[in-house]
């Protein structure tokens, strides 16, 4: 089930996080693993603004979860994790669906990721739900200060790749 989190739930979010980046470091991006967490002030933030979301087990244990944000004009997927054991279940495909609602009820057509080119459960994953590359040369002003921003925190520029849909 996918709701909004309670307030008690949102400390609960980075550790899902942390579980779930840990598979990076099988395809040599330790980096991922080493990150922190979106912050709790980060992720209530997303809470109070309609913009976070989480996927719950039919126990209703949290499984995952997706903020997103409104950056100066444009919705983007600002993280979305879902622990291992329960992926492949459409839950990461039930939280994207969630997003793009979300972006079209406050009237973005079109909504925007950052991801990782080479990783199979990243760019080929929102590949198939429909989401496809902007060239580097397309990027507006605002995706590439989202992608600098990466890149600034350790992300290997030539992985990553912006992606719309």
């Amino acid at each position: 089930m996918i709701r909004a989190p309670h307030p008690r739930e949102i400390p609960l979010l980075p550790q899902i996080e942390s579980a779930a980046d840990r598979r990076f470091a099988r395809v040599g991006l330790q980096l991922v693993v080493d990150m922190p967490g979106h912050s709790i002030a980060a992720l209530e933030h997303g809470r109070r603004h309609g913009l976070l979301w989480v996927v719950t087990s039919p126990r209703g244990q949290l499984v995952g979860f997706a903020l997103m944000e409104i950056r100066r004009g444009i919705a983007l997927i600002e993280q979305l994790s879902v622990l291992d054991r329960w992926q492949g279940r459409g839950l990461g495909t039930a939280l994207l669906e969630r997003c793009a609602a979300a972006a079209r009820a406050l009237g973005h057509e079109t909504l925007y990721l950052t991801t990782y080119r080479d990783v199979a459960w990243n760019r080929p994953f929102y590949e198939r739900r429909g989401f496809t590359e902007v060239p580097r040369g397309a990027l507006n002003r605002t995706l590439r200060g989202v992608l600098l921003l990466e890149v600034s925190h350790g992300h290997p520029v030539w992985r990553r790749a912006v992606m719309t849909r």
